[in-house]
This record gives structure tokens, C-alpha cells and sequence, in this order.
């Protein structure tokens, strides 16, 4: 996918943290349940609380089973608070106030962390039945009076994710008004490869994988094939980084001609993967640790 279709920070939703005030725009019923599932259950296990504003056509039991993991987990995540599902208008036709809004976010988070949690995440589907705006630029209102208070300068134990139905909404001024405020998008399904191209690098989100091998490796071209002595590759917000793609990486490294160099941020298994694959062995290449 490229850079041009997303605005943002692009990645796969297993790579949301805390502070992360994400979009995701999907027209597909089974990838939106799959997203959701990996958002809910990364957020219990890290004990977290969840809470999944769903549309109306779907029980909040329904919904539990399907993103918890069955039905057994799914109960036992409601019963004990963990995970809180609701497909209930959250207020009445005529009634928006995204003050309001914005205050009833803070003060559940506050409640949240003091119940024990370690955080709040939260997933909101635009629908117009679930949120009766009286038009679609009171849900932009929302999103930026939200984004303002909780997200700019600094990192609440909050993660937000506001997903749109591209069926509904897709092509309209409102939706691509609501991405753009977000700094994160996701990736619309799991196991897509995203490429970002800056003035001396690529950043790769996504999933290196034999499913996306071709596309890894047009990546990896792209980026030899600019004009800067000193490239960068960021792979440090890959979901899966398999041994050939970091044997591909290698191999670019490897075949600069001095002056030029690369320099790869990745996280902590990456590193310790290009080092065994013999990473230290090759003078054109730095590799920088960004973070776990």
C-alpha cells in the first residue's frame, strides 16, 4: 500500500500503545471483527480495560465471543469488567455536546486507573444509529475537541480507535475530515505491508512475510535506489519481520558502495536477528535500536 493512500502514521493494530489516537476506515464485516479481536485482546493482556462501542445489530455477548476469543472468554472478560461492550445510542438525537463527550472520556479514564487497570482502550464505530449526530461534522467536532484534550503534548494511559464503514461513509468530506485528525491509521486488514517514502528513507509497517515478499522487496529497491549517501530504514513498527526479509536487508547493506551507508531503527528482536544473520559483519551498516 502506499504512502500517498493514508495520512498519518501508518501501522497494524497490534502496534498501537498507550497515547495512541487511531483510524480505521474498513468495508469488509470479518476483517472490521478481526481487527477488533487483536484490539481487544492485547488490551486485556495487558490489563487493560476495553471498551467497544459497537452498532446496534450486534449483542454485546455476540461481540464479546467474537472478539475475546469464544464465548467462554468473551463471558468471563464481561463478568469480571474487563471488557465493556455497548450498541446503545450515547445520547439522544438533538442532544451532542462534544464538550461533554470529552469530559465523560476523562472521567472514565480516571475511574479506570483507579479500579487497577493499567489503562483505558476504547474502539467507537461511526454509526448514525449508535451516534445520532444531526450531521457528520459534529463526529469531526468530537474527534478533534478529543484529540485536543487528551492527546496533544503528552501520553494518557488511553487508546483510541475510531473506525468508519467505508459502505456508509466512504467518499465523503466528513470521514476523510475525521482521518486526518487522527495521527495513526491503521492498516485495513492484517498481514498488509504498508511503504513510506522520505527524502533519504522508507518506513515499512505492516507484515513482512511470504505473503508480501514482493512488495518488501520493492520497498527495499525504492530505498536503493535514492540519491542520498546516507539511507535509513525503519522497520521498528513491523508486526512480523521474518528471516528473509532480514536477510534482504542485509544483502542491501552489503552492496553499497562506500560512501554510502544504512542505517536500520528496529526494536530489539529485529537487532538481535540481524546480528545473527551477521549483521556486524558489514561496514556500510549502523543499526539502531529505537525501542522494545
Amino acid at each position: 500500500m502506499p504512502a500517498e493512500d493514508l495520512h498519518g502514521r501508518a501501522v497494524g493494530v497490534d502496534r498501537l500503545r498507550q497515547g495512541d489516537h487511531a483510524f480505521l476506515s474498513y468495508s469488509d464485516d470479518g476483517t472490521r471483527w478481526d481487527i477488533l479481536g487483536v484490539f481487544t485482546q492485547q488490551g486485556l493482556a495487558r490489563g487493560e480495560k476495553v471498551v467497544l462501542l459497537v452498532d446496534v445489530s450486534h449483542s454485546p455477548a455476540w461481540v464479546a465471543a467474537r472478539v475475546a476469543g469464544g464465548t467462554v472468554a468473551g463471558g468471563r472478560a464481561l463478568s469480571a469488567g474487563r471488557l465493556i461492550v455497548s450498541n446503545t445510542p450515547r445520547f439522544p438525537r438533538g442532544g451532542f455536546d462534544a464538550s461533554r463527550l470529552v469530559e465523560g472520556v476523562r472521567r472514565r479514564i480516571d475511574t479506570t486507573v483507579a479500579e487497577g487497570f493499567s489503562g483505558l482502550r476504547s474502539a467507537s464505530e461511526m454509526s448514525l444509529a449508535l451516534a445520532p449526530v444531526d450531521h457528520l461534522g459534529q463526529a469531526v467536532e468530537y474527534e478533534t475537541a478529543l484529540h485536543a484534550a487528551m492527546f496533544a503534548g503528552r501520553t494518557p494511559p488511553y487508546t483510541a480507535l475510531c473506525y468508519w464503514d467505508e459502505r456508509l461513509f466512504g467518499g465523503t468530506a466528513a470521514m476523510d475530515a475525521a482521518r486526518k485528525v487522527h495521527p495513526v491509521v491503521l492498516l485495513p486488514s492484517l498481514g498488509t505491508l504498508h511503504t513510506a517514502v522520505s527524502e533519504n528513507g522508507v518506513t515499512i509497517t505492516g507484515d513482512s512475510d511470504l505473503a508480501s515478499r514482493a512488495e518488501f522487496e520493492q520497498a527495499l529497491r525504492t530505498l536503493a535506489g535514492l540519491p542520498e549517501t546516507s539511507l535509513v530504514l525503519d522497520v521498528s513498527d513491523l508486526s512480523f519481520f521474518d528471516v528473509y526479509s532480514a536477510d534482504a536487508v542485509l544483502r542491501l547493506a552489503a552492496g553499497l558502495d562506500p560512501p554510502r551507508r544504512l542505517e536500520v531503527r528496529c526494536r530489539g528482536f529485529q537487532r538481535r536477528l540481524l546480528h545473527v544473520l551477521g549483521g556486524r559483519s558489514i561496514g556500510q551498516l549502523s543499526i539502531v535500536t529505537t525501542r522494545l
